[in-house]
Protein backbone atom coordinates (compact mmCIF):
# COMPACT_ATOMS: atom_id res chain seq x y z
CA UNK A 1 0.00 0.00 0.00
CA UNK A 2 0.87 3.33 -0.79
CA UNK A 3 2.80 5.19 1.75
CA UNK A 4 1.46 8.02 3.65
CA UNK A 5 4.28 10.90 4.60
CA UNK A 6 3.59 12.07 8.25
CA UNK A 7 3.94 15.45 8.81
CA UNK A 8 7.50 17.11 8.48
CA UNK A 9 8.84 19.63 10.73
CA UNK A 10 7.11 19.66 13.66
CA UNK A 11 8.51 19.92 16.97
CA UNK A 12 8.33 17.48 19.47
CA UNK A 13 5.66 19.27 21.40
CA UNK A 14 2.99 18.14 18.55
CA UNK A 15 4.16 15.43 16.34
CA UNK A 16 7.33 14.63 17.26
CA UNK A 17 7.95 13.58 13.12
CA UNK A 18 10.68 14.92 11.24
CA UNK A 19 9.98 14.21 7.22
CA UNK A 20 9.22 10.47 7.98
CA UNK A 21 6.61 7.97 6.07
CA UNK A 22 5.13 5.32 7.97
CA UNK A 23 4.45 1.47 5.92
CA UNK A 24 0.60 1.64 6.08
CA UNK A 25 0.67 -1.97 7.36
CA UNK A 26 2.25 -0.77 10.57
CA UNK A 27 -0.59 0.82 11.75
CA UNK A 28 -3.83 -1.27 12.39
CA UNK A 29 -5.43 1.89 12.59
CA UNK A 30 -5.52 2.20 9.13
CA UNK A 31 -6.96 -0.78 8.54
CA UNK A 32 -10.80 -1.52 7.18
CA UNK A 33 -13.54 0.96 6.80
CA UNK A 34 -13.80 4.16 7.85
CA UNK A 35 -16.04 6.14 10.33
CA UNK A 36 -16.01 8.99 7.92
CA UNK A 37 -18.33 8.16 4.86
CA UNK A 38 -17.70 11.54 2.85
CA UNK A 39 -15.00 13.39 4.18
CA UNK A 40 -11.77 12.30 2.64
CA UNK A 41 -9.14 14.79 4.44
CA UNK A 42 -9.75 12.34 7.92
CA UNK A 43 -9.87 8.36 9.14
CA UNK A 44 -10.91 6.34 11.55
CA UNK A 45 -11.76 2.93 12.05
CA UNK A 46 -14.34 1.50 14.06
CA UNK A 47 -13.93 1.04 17.19
CA UNK A 48 -10.39 2.93 16.77
CA UNK A 49 -9.03 5.07 19.45
CA UNK A 50 -6.62 6.95 16.44
CA UNK A 51 -7.46 9.58 14.23
CA UNK A 52 -5.59 10.47 10.94
CA UNK A 53 -5.87 13.71 9.80
CA UNK A 54 -4.84 14.59 6.18
CA UNK A 55 -3.73 17.79 5.26
CA UNK A 56 -2.93 18.90 1.71
CA UNK A 57 0.16 21.32 0.84
CA UNK A 58 -0.53 21.54 -2.86
CA UNK A 59 0.95 18.36 -4.50
CA UNK A 60 2.11 17.27 -1.20
CA UNK A 61 -0.46 15.25 1.43
CA UNK A 62 0.92 14.97 5.39
CA UNK A 63 -0.83 13.25 7.93
CA UNK A 64 -1.23 13.89 11.98
CA UNK A 65 -2.34 10.82 14.05
CA UNK A 66 -4.49 11.40 17.25
CA UNK A 67 -4.59 9.05 20.07
CA UNK A 68 -7.89 9.84 21.68
CA UNK A 69 -8.21 7.84 25.34
CA UNK A 70 -5.26 5.52 25.27
CA UNK A 71 -2.66 5.12 23.50
CA UNK A 72 -2.93 1.24 22.90
CA UNK A 73 -1.90 1.19 19.78
CA UNK A 74 1.86 1.68 19.50
CA UNK A 75 3.54 0.52 16.18
CA UNK A 76 4.97 4.31 15.95
CA UNK A 77 3.84 6.10 19.04
CA UNK A 78 6.83 8.63 18.25
CA UNK A 79 4.13 9.73 15.56
CA UNK A 80 0.83 10.12 17.74
CA UNK A 81 -0.46 13.03 20.01
CA UNK A 82 -2.23 11.94 22.72
CA UNK A 83 -5.15 14.04 23.74
CA UNK A 84 -7.23 13.10 26.85
CA UNK A 85 -10.97 12.88 26.39
CA UNK A 86 -13.55 13.83 27.09
CA UNK A 87 -12.11 17.62 26.61
CA UNK A 88 -14.18 19.61 29.36
CA UNK A 89 -12.60 23.32 28.23
CA UNK A 90 -11.59 23.99 24.60
CA UNK A 91 -10.54 26.92 23.26
CA UNK A 92 -12.13 27.18 19.62
CA UNK A 93 -10.33 28.95 16.96
CA UNK A 94 -12.94 28.72 14.16
CA UNK A 95 -16.61 29.46 14.09
CA UNK A 96 -17.35 26.37 12.44
CA UNK A 97 -16.04 24.23 15.23
CA UNK A 98 -17.89 26.74 17.41
CA UNK A 99 -21.11 25.27 15.55
CA UNK A 100 -20.09 21.81 15.44
CA UNK A 101 -19.82 22.35 19.38
CA UNK A 102 -23.54 23.89 19.64
CA UNK A 103 -24.97 21.40 17.32
CA UNK A 104 -24.21 18.27 19.28
CA UNK A 105 -24.95 20.49 22.71
CA UNK A 106 -21.51 20.54 23.85
CA UNK A 107 -21.57 24.52 23.52
CA UNK A 108 -21.07 24.66 27.26
CA UNK A 109 -17.66 23.59 27.08
CA UNK A 110 -16.50 26.45 25.10
CA UNK A 111 -13.29 28.24 27.15
CA UNK A 112 -11.78 30.39 24.33
CA UNK A 113 -12.30 32.00 21.34
CA UNK A 114 -11.20 34.18 18.39
CA UNK A 115 -12.31 36.99 16.53
CA UNK A 116 -15.88 37.42 18.95
CA UNK A 117 -17.10 39.58 16.34
CA UNK A 118 -17.42 37.27 13.59
CA UNK A 119 -19.24 34.43 16.49
CA UNK A 120 -23.03 33.93 15.69
CA UNK A 121 -23.98 32.22 18.38
CA UNK A 122 -25.67 34.43 20.98
CA UNK A 123 -24.90 32.28 23.88
CA UNK A 124 -21.25 32.18 22.68
CA UNK A 125 -21.32 35.87 22.31
CA UNK A 126 -23.00 36.80 25.77
CA UNK A 127 -20.64 34.57 27.69
CA UNK A 128 -17.92 36.31 26.00
CA UNK A 129 -18.97 40.10 26.69
CA UNK A 130 -19.69 38.45 30.70
CA UNK A 131 -16.07 37.52 30.82
CA UNK A 132 -16.66 33.85 30.69
CA UNK A 133 -14.97 32.83 27.78
CA UNK A 134 -11.98 34.25 26.94
CA UNK A 135 -10.90 36.32 23.84
CA UNK A 136 -7.87 35.04 22.46
CA UNK A 137 -6.95 37.02 19.67
CA UNK A 138 -7.12 36.52 16.26
CA UNK A 139 -7.66 33.26 14.22
CA UNK A 140 -5.30 34.66 11.85
CA UNK A 141 -2.95 36.05 14.72
CA UNK A 142 -3.89 34.12 18.20
CA UNK A 143 -2.43 35.16 21.66
CA UNK A 144 -0.24 32.45 23.03
CA UNK A 145 0.36 33.98 26.26
CA UNK A 146 -4.08 34.70 26.52
CA UNK A 147 -4.06 30.64 25.51
CA UNK A 148 -1.31 29.74 27.98
CA UNK A 149 -2.99 31.91 30.96
CA UNK A 150 -6.55 30.02 30.18
CA UNK A 151 -4.90 26.46 30.26
CA UNK A 152 -8.12 24.85 28.34
CA UNK A 153 -8.16 20.60 28.17
CA UNK A 154 -7.38 21.51 24.24
CA UNK A 155 -7.36 23.59 21.54
CA UNK A 156 -9.07 23.63 17.99
CA UNK A 157 -7.44 25.65 15.75
CA UNK A 158 -7.36 24.97 11.74
CA UNK A 159 -4.05 24.87 9.43
CA UNK A 160 -4.09 26.79 6.39
CA UNK A 161 -0.05 25.57 5.73
CA UNK A 162 2.90 23.96 7.30
CA UNK A 163 3.87 27.25 9.35
CA UNK A 164 0.37 27.23 11.14
CA UNK A 165 1.01 24.23 12.59
CA UNK A 166 4.12 25.54 14.30
CA UNK A 167 1.84 28.31 15.76
CA UNK A 168 1.87 26.62 19.24
CA UNK A 169 5.54 26.08 20.33
CA UNK A 170 5.20 27.67 23.58
CA UNK A 171 2.55 25.65 24.75
CA UNK A 172 3.58 22.57 24.99
CA UNK A 173 1.55 21.30 27.51
CA UNK A 174 -2.08 22.31 25.76
CA UNK A 175 -3.02 19.97 22.98
CA UNK A 176 -3.64 21.21 20.03
CA UNK A 177 -5.92 19.35 17.40
CA UNK A 178 -6.06 20.15 13.97
CA UNK A 179 -9.30 20.24 11.60
CA UNK A 180 -8.98 20.66 8.34
CA UNK A 181 -12.80 20.40 7.05
CA UNK A 182 -12.09 23.41 4.97
CA UNK A 183 -10.35 21.44 2.92
CA UNK A 184 -13.27 18.74 1.94
CA UNK A 185 -15.16 19.32 -1.60
CA UNK A 186 -18.66 18.60 -0.84
CA UNK A 187 -21.21 19.95 2.11
CA UNK A 188 -21.97 16.98 3.82
CA UNK A 189 -17.74 15.87 3.78
CA UNK A 190 -17.47 18.98 5.93
CA UNK A 191 -20.02 18.84 7.54
CA UNK A 192 -19.20 15.00 8.45
CA UNK A 193 -16.38 16.13 10.64
CA UNK A 194 -18.90 17.29 13.54
CA UNK A 195 -17.94 13.52 14.40
CA UNK A 196 -14.41 13.96 15.16
CA UNK A 197 -15.67 17.04 17.29
CA UNK A 198 -18.07 14.09 18.91
CA UNK A 199 -15.20 12.08 19.77
CA UNK A 200 -13.36 14.99 21.37
CA UNK A 201 -16.03 15.56 23.93
CA UNK A 202 -17.15 11.94 24.15
CA UNK A 203 -19.97 12.30 22.25
CA UNK A 204 -19.49 10.33 19.22
CA UNK A 205 -22.80 8.49 18.95
CA UNK A 206 -24.69 11.61 19.56
CA UNK A 207 -22.48 13.33 16.67
CA UNK A 208 -23.05 10.69 14.54
CA UNK A 209 -26.86 10.65 15.07
CA UNK A 210 -27.14 14.43 14.22
CA UNK A 211 -24.36 13.83 11.14
CA UNK A 212 -26.98 11.15 9.84
CA UNK A 213 -30.04 13.65 10.40
CA UNK A 214 -28.60 16.08 8.33
CA UNK A 215 -27.28 14.06 5.74
CA UNK A 216 -30.85 12.53 5.57
CA UNK A 217 -32.51 16.25 5.21
CA UNK A 218 -29.63 16.98 2.51
CA UNK A 219 -30.27 13.92 0.18
CA UNK A 220 -34.06 15.19 0.63
CA UNK A 221 -33.61 18.77 -0.77
CA UNK A 222 -30.94 17.38 -3.40
CA UNK A 223 -33.89 14.93 -4.53
CA UNK A 224 -36.29 17.64 -5.01
CA UNK A 225 -33.53 19.05 -7.89
CA UNK A 226 -32.56 15.93 -9.25
CA UNK A 227 -35.16 15.52 -12.46
CA UNK A 228 -35.44 18.83 -13.06
CA UNK A 229 -36.20 20.08 -17.17
CA UNK A 230 -34.00 22.93 -17.46
CA UNK A 231 -30.97 23.63 -15.12
CA UNK A 232 -30.03 27.00 -15.11
CA UNK A 233 -26.74 29.00 -15.85
CA UNK A 234 -24.92 29.89 -12.20
CA UNK A 235 -22.54 32.87 -11.55
CA UNK A 236 -21.04 32.41 -8.32
CA UNK A 237 -17.87 34.10 -6.36
CA UNK A 238 -17.37 38.01 -6.31
CA UNK A 239 -14.59 40.51 -7.60
CA UNK A 240 -11.94 42.94 -6.25
CA UNK A 241 -11.30 45.36 -8.63
CA UNK A 242 -10.36 43.43 -12.05
CA UNK A 243 -10.16 40.22 -10.56
CA UNK A 244 -12.72 37.66 -10.27
CA UNK A 245 -12.15 34.93 -7.59
CA UNK A 246 -14.49 31.80 -8.63
CA UNK A 247 -15.08 28.71 -6.92
CA UNK A 248 -13.45 25.79 -8.44
CA UNK A 249 -15.56 23.30 -10.47
CA UNK A 250 -14.38 20.57 -7.76
CA UNK A 251 -15.57 22.56 -4.79
CA UNK A 252 -18.16 22.71 -2.24
CA UNK A 253 -19.95 25.56 -3.87
CA UNK A 254 -20.04 23.98 -7.20
CA UNK A 255 -21.69 20.74 -5.17
CA UNK A 256 -24.14 22.93 -3.77
CA UNK A 257 -25.36 24.19 -7.54
CA UNK A 258 -25.38 21.08 -9.11
CA UNK A 259 -27.40 19.71 -5.89
CA UNK A 260 -29.25 22.17 -6.34
CA UNK A 261 -30.47 21.27 -10.10
CA UNK A 262 -27.94 24.65 -12.09
CA UNK A 263 -25.26 24.74 -13.86
CA UNK A 264 -22.33 26.24 -12.67
CA UNK A 265 -20.70 27.99 -15.54
CA UNK A 266 -17.55 27.09 -13.93
CA UNK A 267 -18.23 23.27 -13.65
CA UNK A 268 -15.23 22.06 -16.16
CA UNK A 269 -12.83 23.22 -13.33
CA UNK A 270 -10.45 21.01 -11.60
CA UNK A 271 -9.56 22.96 -8.62
CA UNK A 272 -11.53 22.57 -5.06
CA UNK A 273 -10.55 25.92 -3.82
CA UNK A 274 -11.13 29.65 -5.75
CA UNK A 275 -9.96 30.06 -8.76
CA UNK A 276 -8.47 33.67 -9.98
CA UNK A 277 -10.67 34.59 -13.20
CA UNK A 278 -9.56 38.31 -15.40
CA UNK A 279 -12.64 40.17 -15.25
CA UNK A 280 -12.74 40.02 -19.00
CA UNK A 281 -13.02 36.22 -19.23
CA UNK A 282 -16.17 36.38 -16.68
CA UNK A 283 -17.84 38.87 -19.11
CA UNK A 284 -17.25 36.83 -21.82
CA UNK A 285 -18.44 34.00 -20.60
CA UNK A 286 -21.29 35.25 -18.71
CA UNK A 287 -23.88 37.13 -21.10
CA UNK A 288 -26.22 34.16 -21.13
CA UNK A 289 -26.26 33.63 -17.11
CA UNK A 290 -29.83 33.28 -15.37
CA UNK A 291 -28.66 34.33 -11.97
CA UNK A 292 -25.93 34.93 -9.57
CA UNK A 293 -25.53 33.82 -5.99
CA UNK A 294 -22.33 34.76 -3.60
CA UNK A 295 -21.66 38.95 -3.66
CA UNK A 296 -21.37 40.14 -0.26
CA UNK A 297 -23.56 43.18 -1.06
CA UNK A 298 -27.39 43.35 -0.36
CA UNK A 299 -27.73 46.58 -2.78
CA UNK A 300 -27.67 47.05 -6.16
CA UNK A 301 -26.22 50.65 -4.69
CA UNK A 302 -23.45 48.84 -2.99
CA UNK A 303 -22.80 46.62 -5.73
CA UNK A 304 -22.07 49.82 -7.97
CA UNK A 305 -20.42 51.85 -5.00
CA UNK A 306 -18.05 48.96 -4.35
CA UNK A 307 -17.00 47.70 -8.18
CA UNK A 308 -18.25 49.87 -10.84
CA UNK A 309 -17.93 46.30 -13.16
CA UNK A 310 -20.03 44.69 -11.66
CA UNK A 311 -22.51 46.66 -13.55
CA UNK A 312 -21.35 45.13 -17.12
CA UNK A 313 -22.43 41.87 -16.21
CA UNK A 314 -25.67 41.01 -18.38
CA UNK A 315 -27.09 39.41 -14.72
CA UNK A 316 -26.41 42.87 -13.09
CA UNK A 317 -29.57 43.83 -15.45
CA UNK A 318 -32.06 41.30 -14.75
CA UNK A 319 -31.15 42.07 -10.83
CA UNK A 320 -31.12 37.99 -10.43
CA UNK A 321 -28.42 38.42 -7.73
CA UNK A 322 -28.44 36.58 -4.88
CA UNK A 323 -26.39 37.57 -1.29
CA UNK A 324 -25.88 35.08 1.92
CA UNK A 325 -26.09 37.61 4.54
CA UNK A 326 -29.71 37.54 5.56
CA UNK A 327 -28.05 36.49 9.19
CA UNK A 328 -25.66 39.07 10.14
CA UNK A 329 -25.18 40.17 13.59
CA UNK A 330 -24.77 43.66 14.87
CA UNK A 331 -20.78 43.73 14.36
CA UNK A 332 -21.21 42.12 10.58
CA UNK A 333 -20.30 38.44 11.26
CA UNK A 334 -22.35 36.35 9.02
CA UNK A 335 -24.02 33.31 10.59
CA UNK A 336 -23.40 31.45 6.99
CA UNK A 337 -20.48 31.15 7.52
CA UNK A 338 -20.88 29.27 11.14
CA UNK A 339 -24.69 27.66 11.36
CA UNK A 340 -24.63 27.19 7.59
CA UNK A 341 -21.57 25.28 7.83
CA UNK A 342 -23.05 22.50 9.98
CA UNK A 343 -26.49 22.94 8.13
CA UNK A 344 -25.52 22.17 4.45
CA UNK A 345 -29.37 21.25 4.04
CA UNK A 346 -30.57 24.35 4.78
CA UNK A 347 -28.06 26.24 2.85
CA UNK A 348 -28.64 23.81 -0.02
CA UNK A 349 -32.75 24.41 0.58
CA UNK A 350 -31.30 28.15 -0.13
CA UNK A 351 -29.72 27.30 -3.06
CA UNK A 352 -32.90 25.40 -4.92
CA UNK A 353 -34.94 28.19 -3.54
CA UNK A 354 -32.68 31.09 -5.90
CA UNK A 355 -32.70 28.55 -8.89
CA UNK A 356 -35.30 27.01 -8.94
CA UNK A 357 -38.37 28.51 -6.96
CA UNK A 358 -41.25 26.49 -8.61
CA UNK A 359 -39.60 23.96 -6.17
CA UNK A 360 -40.14 25.88 -3.31
CA UNK A 361 -42.47 28.06 -3.49
CA UNK A 362 -43.63 28.56 0.43
CA UNK A 363 -40.04 28.64 1.37
CA UNK A 364 -38.96 30.79 3.62
CA UNK A 365 -34.70 31.63 3.32
CA UNK A 366 -32.68 31.14 5.92
CA UNK A 367 -29.07 32.33 4.73
CA UNK A 368 -29.92 33.85 1.03
CA UNK A 369 -31.80 37.20 -0.02
CA UNK A 370 -32.41 38.57 -3.51
CA UNK A 371 -30.63 42.37 -3.32
CA UNK A 372 -32.25 45.48 -3.25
Amino acid sequence: MKRIAILGAIISLFFSCANSSVETKHNSSLQGKNVFKYAQNIYSRPGSDSVIVYCNWGDSRDSIIYCLHSARETNHASFLQNIATPSQSIATLSTTDIAMLAEIGEINRVSGVCDPFRISNEQVRKRVSEGKIANVGSSMEVNLEALVALQPDLVISSAYSKADLQKYQTISKIPVVFTMSWQENSPLARVEWIKFIGMLVGEYQKADSVFCEIERRYLAAKSLAENVAKRPKVLAGAAANDIWYMPGGQSYVAAFIADAGGDFVGKDDNHTGSVVVNFEQVLATTQDVDLWIGCDEKTVADLEGNNKNYALLSVFKTRQIYHRGKRCNSDGGNDYWEYGYVRPDLVLQDYIWAIHPELLPEYETVFFERIQ
